[in-house]
């Protein structure tokens, strides 16, 4: 269990990280506003994406363990029964 939260705390720290450093790379490049705000639109689209994705995939592994949980404790009552 220590790996899956380590996995977890890792794949938010990069997360974190990367929306940082390119909102400080873009902030801090010289040139126009109108070009800076349409780079800012186009990684908050790509960050959005990413995050569904992730969702869906932490939604998908969710359900998952929680099919397993539900035979296994399907199969303990089964057992005292």
């Amino acid at each position: 269990m220590a790996n899956e939260n380590n996995g977890s705390s890792f794949f938010a720290g990069l997360i974190l990280g990367g929306i940082i450093g390119a909102v400080l790379g873009l902030l801090f490049a010289p040139q126009p506003g109108d070009k800076t705000r349409e780079q800012l639109r186009g990684r908050l689209d790509e960050f959005v994406s990413m995050g569904k994705s992730a969702w869906e995939e932490g939604k998908e592994a969710a359900s998952q363990k929680g099919a397993e949980i539900k035979a296994k404790l399907d199969e303990a009552r089964q057992r005292f029964d």
